[in-house]
């Protein structure tokens, strides 16, 4: 295995830019995710990897080596594609063996290359069957197989599992979790969807309009998001995000909106940064929301709302709750009993709220 570098890319598809100088260093072993929206660059950083797109401008090494002027067959790496891409002809056996029986490997080595392989990904009973004989998270083992056999550098997933159901996407995560544990291999995995970024990686990198927005461990991403865009992009379900501006008296810092007024506690947010009049976004995860709970250290005073909906999901119920003018979500881990319509009592968790200055989309809070 080995270490990946991206430093300074841009990309430009004619004159639309792509990527704006992305840099970002994956180390040896590493399992990095790179998540954002559609459109925001990322399947193209992963495809300049490897050797399926063109550098307009900037550096890739592979393992200290410069790779971006190098043909694909020599760039070491082996790439899992959101299609599953099997040779309909082939059987699992001799798809997950055509790349090294074309390189010309020994017929023992491909053999052993390939049992250890169908070991790994429970497929030794599969290897006789036609793809379409698999289910989709079969076929998608395969495809993986396939990759593991080549014994690359660097693995490559571009959205491995956008084509799955969710109860196979939940199964394949584990699977995937489980063979970067056993393989110990440096993986850049790609996907829009964030529950597979925070249950995956070692470190998760978010991209938005072909800008790296902020790169680290998945709960360091979590807790402390650097902007607006990821605090919102990264939670499920998102993050309550609401506009207003301070108001700075006698040392007290107020954030207001017009439907409500929060004191906000001494120390969240750094001196210099709390200006009378700033125009600032306050931002609260839902499950910082307490609904008719009484007070306690780090709870904000009681606001006064109307529930509207209930989405209630086994594990927890989502309340949608208008205070004034504000729509909040919370999320409950347990059954609420009260009907659209009731009004309710609302309190807010001091120490997981986070100030974004509304200009600019950073986090001010400490």
């Amino acid at each position: 295995m080995a270490s990946v570098s991206f430093k300074d890319i841009t990309k430009s598809f004619k004159d639309t830019p792509v990527l704006k100088g992305v840099s970002l260093d994956i180390e040896d072993h590493e399992f990095m995710v790179i998540v954002g929206p559609s459109g925001c660059g990322k399947t193209t950083l992963l495809r300049m990897l490897a050797g399926l797109e063109e550098v307009s401008s900037g550096e890739i090494t592979i393992g200290g080596a410069r790779v971006d002027g190098l043909p694909p067959s020599r760039r070491e790496i082996a790439m899992v594609f959101q299609d599953y891409a099997l040779y309909p002809h082939m059987t699992v056996e001799e798809n997950m063996s055509f790349s090294l029986r074309l390189r010309k490997f020994p017929p023992a080595e491909i053999a052993s290359r390939v049992a250890e392989a169908a070991g790994i990904l429970q497929l030794g009973d599969l290897l006789k069957r036609m793809p379409r004989q698999l289910s989709g998270g079969q076929r998608q083992r395969v495809a993986i197989g396939r990759a593991i056999v080549r014994k690359p550098k660097v693995f490559l997933f571009d959205e491995p599992l956008s084509n799955l159901d969710a109860k196979l996407r939940e199964e394949m995560r584990v699977e995937i979790s489980k063979l970067y544990r056993r393989l110990n291999a440096t993986i850049l995995y790609v996907t829009h969807d964030q529950v597979e970024a925070m249950t995956l990686a070692t470190r998760i990198a978010v991209m938005d309009r072909g800008v790296i927005q902020q790169v680290g461990a998945p709960m360091e991403v979590y807790r402390r998001p650097r902007n607006m865009f990821v605090a919102g992009f990264i939670g499920s379900p998102a993050m309550n995000l609401l506009p207003g501006r301070l108001s700075v008296s006698g040392g007290g810092v107020v954030f207001g909106n017009g439907s409500m007024e929060l004191a906000l506690p001494r120390g969240l947010l750094p001196e210099q940064e709390a200006r009378d009049g700033r125009e600032v976004v306050l931002g609260v995860r839902p499950e910082n929301v307490a609904v008719e709970s009484p007070a306690g250290d780090g709870l904000s005073d009681e606001l006064k709302g109307e529930l509207e909906a209930r989405e209630l999901l086994g594990h927890r119920e989502n309340l949608y709750v208008k205070a004034g003018g504000t729509r909040l979500l919370a999320a409950m881990d347990r059954f609420f009993d009260r009907a659209p319509g009731s009004a309710v009592g609302l309190r807010l968790n001091y120490r997981d709220m986070h100030v974004f200055d509304k200009a600019g989309g950073l986090r001010l809070s400490a």
